[in-house]
């Protein structure tokens, strides 16, 4: 058995539950627009700009926009179309009480218009003064008509204005006042002047504007022009750079001289002749502005365009040697790579050898850079480099190495931080370098340790160091030898004097010796090579142990001397 309850539901509910459920909201239902049309100032002159602005104070929530047209001419037509914007600017420019209207459409359709009488008195303002030039630039020559004609008043007829020019700005007036909006001036030289124009109207109230003009000494009338001899020039041609298409379209039989500018050099001329020869330094795209100039010092320009050939320039041959010095058994690396060409890379190059500079070529033409030679016979030898580059220019370089008697063991050592190369010897148990260390130090190092190196024409004889910053540089945890090997001791340098004879030591250390060490003079009777090793002693002259060689010493020193000196390096490879 189902029991059934009756629910008694209040009236009002149930009218509000109707309504949610329709979709239905009864604020608005209800509403009607109640619109407010303000405008700020609410009266005024003439001259003045009026803010006016629409509002609907009791707009819902779900009206949260609406649209306006406005009426602000008094006629019977809207100014526009509905927009959103509620506000908008007006200027009347008659006195008298007039009426603006606005009309409100709401998203659900309704329509509200709304009226306001505004009163305007009359109020008064300036001319809006206005001028033309013409023409807009011009020659000392030219007549130039400025007109005012374009000014006007809000108040007054354009035939109540008068009106006055300064064309120099000198603070003063060319003109009085005049009815005629329109002047002519004559300039006399050229310049950029300053244009004052000024209008008044009939309450004396004054407007002025200023424009700039260019008086220049161009002459649109002078036409320019110019051609070149060569089409396909290269920087090694002479280009005849011709102006002899020039003429005045007013006067055929006016002459010019000319003037030259070549982007990136200079000017050339004025010339009389036409006819200008010029040889370009670079090749590529080149702007050239002629200038034609006429007796009384007017003138016009042109600028073209002409492209310059690259040159094809004979190659930079170039030569690099393991060492320059070595004897019979001496397998020595040459390479060819330190070539250049304008247009070849190297690796496209052909080169050549002539080992023994004789004139007769070792090799045939091939793209390897790099060969290993062996002399038979001791002597001095220039090797000679012939590079040809792709547009078959060619060019020859010499190296000299000199080769000894000695049959002691050799080799070569790349310092992979500079990438040189020295010669090595092996003299008894010992690999030796067989030229000076020229390992250059950066900025930064010279800023911690300064003056640690010098050169005096380091690229022939290496760097001299400076004994006591190296050792400190070498005891900070850095090496100024390749890696691999390191500074003699004066125990190393006591080890290499077991093998040096007793009778011509000297020249048994020095280049083209038995022991291949290959010692030089650097421009002075005597050269010196250091060790690490120093001592405690009272006189600086002796703290520092040494190697050196004397021109008038037939024997080898190995003495102490002063840390504080220069010395020439020799570094000794690292024990295995």
């Amino acid at each position: 058995m189902v029991t059934s309850y009756a629910i008694k539901v209040p009236k009002l509910l149930l009218i509000l539950s109707v309504a949610l459920l329709m979709g239905c909201d009864p604020e608005q239902n209800d509403w009607v627009p109640e619109g407010v049309l303000t405008s700020k100032p609410d009266s005024g002159l003439t001259t003045q700009t009026f803010d006016l602005m629409i509002d609907i104070p009791n707009l819902p929530t779900t009206q949260n926009e609406f649209y306006i047209r406005w009426n602000l001419n008094g006629d019977s037509l809207w100014d526009d179309s509905f927009t959103v914007y509620k506000t908008t600017a007006w200027r009347f420019y008659k006195p008298g009480i007039h009426r603006v209207k606005a009309e409100i459409l709401t998203k659900d359709g309704q329509r509200l218009t709304l009226s306001r009488d505004i009163t305007i008195n009359q109020g008064y303002s300036p001319p809006h003064a206005s001028f033309t030039i013409n023409p807009p630039i011009g020659n000392y020559l030219t007549e130039f008509t400025f007109d005012g004609s374009a000014t006007f008043d809000d108040e007054d007829s354009l035939t109540t204005l008068k009106y006055r020019w300064n064309f120099n700005d000198d603070g003063g007036w060319d003109t009085e006042y005049s009815s005629n909006p329109v002047a002519k001036h004559v300039f006399k030289k050229s310049d950029n002047y300053s244009i004052l124009f000024s209008a008044i109207d009939p309450t004396g109230r004054i407007s002025n504007e200023i424009k700039t003009l260019e008086v220049n000494m161009i002459d649109e009338r002078i036409h320019p022009d110019f051609t070149w001899s060569s089409l396909n020039g290269t920087v090694k041609d002479t280009f005849l750079l011709d102006a002899s298409f020039t003429y005045h379209e007013t006067d055929p039989a006016k002459a010019f001289s000319y003037t030259w500018y070549i982007y990136g050099e200079e000017k050339y001329g004025p010339f009389t002749d036409p006819v200008f020869p010029h040889v370009f330094n670079e090749y590529g795209q080149h702007k050239l502005i002629l200038t034609a100039t006429d007796e009384v010092g007017l003138s016009n320009s042109c600028t073209k365009e002409l492209y310059v050939i690259k040159e094809n320039k004979p190659p930079s041959p170039g030569i690099e040697l393991s060492t320059p010095y070595g004897n019979i058994n001496t397998n020595f690396y040459i390479s060819a790579w330190p070539s250049r060409d304008d247009v070849t890379i190297p690796s496209e190059m052909l080169i050549r050898w002539d080992f023994e500079g004789d004139g007769i070529w070792d090799t045939g033409w091939t793209y390897e850079k790099t060969v290993f030679h062996q002399f038979m016979l001791p002597g001095t030898y220039w090797v000679t480099l012939e590079a040809e580059d792709e547009g078959g220019e060619k060019a020859m370089t010499k190296s000299r190495i000199m080769v000894s008697s000695s049959t002691a063991q050799t080799g070569y050592i790349r310092d992979m931080r500079d990438y040189k190369y020295y010669g090595t010897v092996r003299i008894g148990d010992q690999w030796w370098m067989s030229d000076n260390l020229d390992y250059r130090v950066d900025s930064k190092t010279w800023k911690e340790y300064p003056h640690i190196q010098e050169c005096y024409d380091c690229d022939l004889y290496g760097a001299i160091y400076r004994v006591d910053l190296a050792i400190e540089y070498i005891q900070d945890g850095n090496n100024l030898c390749p890696h691999g090997w390191h500074f003699p001791t004066k125990e190393d340098w006591l080890e290499l004097q077991k093998h040096i004879p007793v009778n011509g030591g000297r020249d048994a250390m020095m280049v083209g010796g038995m022991l291949g060490f290959n010692a030089r003079y650097a421009g002075f009777a005597e050269v010196s090579f250091f060790s690490t090793t120093v001592r405690n002693h009272f006189d600086n002259n002796q703290r520092q142990f040494y190697m050196g060689l004397q021109n008038d010493y037939d024997g080898v020193d190995f003495l102490w001397g002063d840390m504080r000196g220069f010395y020439y390096a020799r570094c000794i490879k690292d024990e295995l």
